[in-house]
């Protein structure tokens, strides 16, 4: 799955666990709005009291968001799980308690399963979301692949090394190395470097004329301080 196609897929589970969860809410809040009816409750008492149970859920919920999203300990997230627990709890009771039988009408088994719907099916949304959170989160902490070594160019002949003589160090500016033979030097040195080995002067030449590059080893020195192996050396 490429990443766009992820991404547009997170976002629909997303969308559709907040709005599964605001319409089981919605039908928890009228069944315990009938509890509360029920229980001699009137005017904005009723219509309040919903809140104070659904509220502990909702805010359970959001919290342990939070705790994912901010990697709490395990610890710190008990008190989250508790409250939305807590609240599911209290709900599915609100919520299979308002169902009231009638003469001749008996309350069933399924219509308390029915009324006990709403309140789990908001706690199965957080579920999925808080399931979807985790794996996202190891799915970004996962140790990407290292890049593969950079290839060395063909050399079209073999590469001789001009360099200025220490006791011409008052005149003219010589010939520096060879342009190819720098670059390649360098592509040796980065692979070393990431495959976390150190890389000596002498495995630098070698490697060097097994490439089809010559010139004396009195000149290797100078490569490696050009191409920064002297500072790597000494890291």
């Amino acid at each position: 799955m490429n990443a766009r196609t992820r991404r547009v897929a997170l976002y629909a589970i997303a969308a559709i666990a907040i709005l599964a969860s605001a319409n089981a809410l919605a039908h928890s809040y009228a069944g315990l709005y009938e509890w509360a009816v029920h229980h001699r409750l009137t005017g904005w008492q009723a219509k309040s009291w919903p809140a104070e149970i659904d509220v502990f859920l909702a805010v359970g919920e959001l919290a342990l968001y939070v705790a994912y999203l901010d990697a709490w300990p395990v610890r710190q997230r008990i008190w989250p799980w508790a409250t939305a627990l807590a609240g599911l709890a209290v709900s599915v009771a609100g919520n299979v308690g308002h169902i009231q039988a009638s003469a001749g009408d008996p309350v069933s088994v399924t219509d308390r399963m029915t009324a006990a719907a709403s309140p789990l099916a908001a706690f199965a949304g957080l579920s999925v979301g808080l399931l979807v959170l985790k794996m996202t989160r190891q799915q970004a902490a996962r140790p990407r692949p290292a890049a593969a070594p950079l290839m060395l160019a063909p050399s079209s002949g073999p590469a001789v090394v001009l360099v200025r003589p220490a006791s011409d160090a008052g005149g003219a500016a010589g010939t520096g190395p060879d342009p190819r033979l720098l670059r390649d030097a360098t592509v040796i040195l980065q692979n070393a470097s990431a495959r976390g080995q150190r890389l000596s002067q002498r495995t630098l030449a070698r490697e060097l004329r097994g490439h089809g590059h010559h010139f004396p080893n009195d000149h290797l020195r100078q490569i490696a301080e050009t191409i920064g192996l002297t500072r790597h050396a000494a890291a």
